[in-house]
């Protein structure tokens, strides 16, 4: 099922992985939307996202992924590519001590437009769950 988000200009293909969280069954203007991932159990937000001073390439897009203000650099920097998407993302400390939760964050851009889609939990979840988001990430495009 598509799920477009007028208010983002973007739209996601979700699949039976996921579904969308019973707490934000609309998307939002500033939250975009909540999806949950039915194996993890836990939730990403999609949303649009501004690059800033960043141009909208690979680069950029790691630019803007390392310049996040979480507790840690990402310490597993991915990317990718997807037709016309361009895709990179890393998973965060969270609390800054090593053991607590982390954050994924991931960043896609047509060339013209970026959006994000991030997550909380725990390292090991997170991580198992790194597949399923890059799976959901690939299935964006922009309006």
């Amino acid at each position: 099922m598509r799920i477009t988000i007028p208010q983002h200009h973007i739209s996601i293909e979700v699949s039976a992985e996921w579904t969308v969280d019973d707490e934000a069954e609309r998307p939002t203007e500033i939250f975009g939307l909540y999806l949950r991932s039915v194996e993890h159990g836990l939730y990403f937000n999609v949303r649009a996202q501004r690059a800033e001073h960043h141009p909208l390439t690979a680069g950029g897009l790691l630019r803007l992924l390392r310049e996040q203000k979480w507790a840690s650099p990402p310490f597993d920097e991915w990317g990718d590519t997807a037709g016309l998407l361009t895709i990179v993302g890393g998973t965060f400390e969270m609390a800054g001590d090593g053991h607590g939760e982390v954050v994924l964050e991931v960043f896609a851009t047509n060339g013209q437009r970026a959006a994000n889609v991030a997550g909380p939990g725990e390292r090991a979840i997170i991580a198992a769950a790194v597949p399923a988001v890059q799976r959901l990430v690939r299935t964006l495009s922009f309006a």
